[in-house]
């Protein structure tokens, strides 16, 4: 397992979905036109038609680029010789990779989803977060808290989204990776009580230390 890299746009469809989710990132929702997304992605009009009925299509889809990495990145990772906390840990791992590869989409997942946007980007963006928490709540399995709290994974995940938010909001995409300690012991505190969660912790940063370089 390598460090992420940049998502594809070679086809016409993906640098039309990069140049979107640049100028969302660069220009806010409002900055988004045909004309913008076709002069960044080195497209004809009559292209981004054929690909997209409007904006907003264009906007959900570039939002849906990133989930299905992540999605993907959680099927590879998932396995039954390791357990759930650990395959957890490296899903983090790999996901902040991701972001950290590809700073649009990063901003995008975290930042501007919560601004002003039409309602199908809202709605992506909440089937994504029901992924997560119920990945999260997996770890019940093998928890050995007594106590379960319904609110235990929509409340780990919203703490770890608000930590890789403030550096995706500062501009350090490059730090995301090094986030991954704190965001596995955050995720899953909950769960596993402090002193698991301190040591995937920890073992997540001797992960992070030994991976090789993109």
């Amino acid at each position: 397992m390598s460090p992420a890299a940049a998502l594809p746009a070679v086809s016409e469809r993906e640098r039309a979905l990069l140049a979107t989710a640049e100028l969302w990132a660069s220009a806010g929702y409002d900055g988004l036109s045909v004309e913008a997304i076709c002069s960044r992605a080195g497209i004809s009009a009559d292209a981004f038609e054929s690909l997209f009925p409007n904006v907003e299509a264009a906007a959900v889809a570039a939002i849906e680029v990133p989930l299905a990495a992540v999605v993907r990145i959680v099927a590879d990772l998932f396995s039954p010789d390791r357990s759930e906390a650990e395959s957890y840990a490296m899903a983090i791992v790999s996901i902040l990779e991701l972001m950290a590869a590809n700073p649009a989409y990063a901003y995008v997942s975290y930042v501007a989803r919560r601004q002003v946007a039409p309602s199908g980007v809202h709605s992506v963006y909440a089937s994504g977060h029901r992924f997560l928490v119920a990945m999260l709540e997996r770890l019940w399995e093998g928890s050995g808290l007594k106590d379960q709290p319904g609110c235990a994974a929509l409340a780990a995940l919203g703490a770890a989204e608000a930590v890789i938010r403030r550096e995706i909001v500062a501009g350090r995409y490059e730090r995301l990776p090094a986030l991954a300690p704190d965001c596995v012991y955050i995720a899953t505190v909950p769960f596993l009580g402090q002193k698991e969660a301190a040591r995937l912790a920890r073992a997540t940063e001797s992960l992070t230390e030994n991976r090789p370089q993109a």
